[in-house]
């Protein structure tokens, strides 16, 4: 048994066609699990329904090839500003077969839906660790051995806090506290943060509390929390290395983390063609500051999360020589100021 990761293009949010023709090379009948992890272009605002679409079409093409009953966990993340291309992450677990990445393991979870008094809030927070430890468990993997956590958190949207008697409440359609909600339940989980130390406050007032490997986003097409994780089989030479880069800036920082996973190690020479897989977290300090320059990140009529996109492309691409990589903007509690996650699946 062992996990194989594809890259699959997409032309729109429906497009299936490279998914399906990864599927095939991968034989469907031995996959016996699989994650999406998924990046379409959209506006990625409250209303952007092509994360429905392309999670209507994703299932589908699960179902043609015969995979709708196999376990899966489908993460839909919209925006593609910049040169980010279209497209996904396939994880598949295969039976019988080797792969270039024998120490890598993944598992999926999900918690029960959350009703909407409940959402923004601690028991929020308990859904997304739940998720976490789920998804965990089914990896047989320890928190120490995880290196990233994929984490969907639902947003409270007016219409639904509306519905269940709560629309005064703190949150209605406030995507960067849904994001925040689920990474502290991710840093829950793999014991990056105290239970103790979770509260209402903790949402929007305690930027010293983070998840520092997780990458949670925020949609409205679940009411669930829902997670990837991915980790290493100890004894193993690591297939997935994951840590923090000083800024958006810091090159050297993701060469030190592709090449030995410890961004404290320096820059290394790596081997560009083993990088399988890239996962980046862009994110900016409060005050829109870089390296000591004022930047409009954070005070144009621009959304902060679409510019953050957009640089960070460019310096993933100059960094990989590839368009092909998931990138996601704001790092509520999932990185201390400024700073920004980055990991990546390298092949044996």
């Amino acid at each position: 048994m062992g996990v194989d990761v594809k890259f699959f293009d997409m032309s729109g949010p429906d497009d299936v066609r490279g998914l399906l023709a990864a599927l095939q090379s991968l034989v469907p009948a031995r996959i016996s699990r699989l994650a999406l992890a998924v990046k379409v272009e959209g506006t990625a605002t409250i209303n952007d329904f092509s994360r429905a679409l392309a999670l209507r079409a994703l299932n589908d093409a699960l179902a043609h090839v015969g995979l709708s009953a196999t376990p899966h966990q489908i993460i839909i993340s919209t925006g593609c500003e910049g040169v980010c291309s279209p497209g996904g992450y396939l994880l598949a677990e295969i039976e019988g077969a080797p792969t270039p990445f024998p120490a890598l393991a993944f598992g999926i979870g999900a918690s029960t839906d959350l009703a909407p008094r409940d959402m923004i809030g601690p028991a929020h927070v308990e859904a997304a660790a739940l998720a976490t430890r789920r998804a965990m468990d089914q990896a047989g993997l320890a928190p120490s051995q995880i290196a990233l956590v994929l984490l969907k958190s639902p947003v409270l949207t007016h219409s639904a806090a509306v519905v269940g008697g709560c629309e005064g409440k703190r949150g209605v359609n406030s995507t960067a506290l849904s994001r925040a909600a689920g990474a502290l339940g991710a840093g829950l989980a793999l014991g990056e943060i105290d239970a103790s130390q979770v509260d209402d406050v903790a949402l929007w007032g305690r930027p010293d509390l983070n998840a520092v490997r997780a990458m949670v986003f925020s949609g409205t097409e679940t009411q669930a929390c829902e997670a990837i994780v991915l980790g290493n089989h100890p004894g193993l030479t690591p297939s997935i290395l994951s840590g923090l880069t000083l800024d958006l800036l810091d090159i050297d920082g993701l060469a030190a983390i592709a090449g030995s996973g410890d961004p404290a190690a320096g820059r290394k020479a790596v081997e560009k063609e083993r990088i399988r897989a890239s996962f980046f977290k862009a994110g900016v300090r409060g005050d829109g500051m870089m390296r000591g320059r004022r930047t409009t990140i954070c005070s144009s009529e621009l959304d902060p999360d679409k510019q953050l996109r957009a640089a960070a492309s460019g310096v993933l691409a100059a960094f990989l020589g590839s368009t092909q990589f998931f990138i996601s903007g704001g790092t509520e509690h999932q990185t201390p100021p400024g700073q920004c996650f980055y990991a990546s699946i390298i092949s044996a």
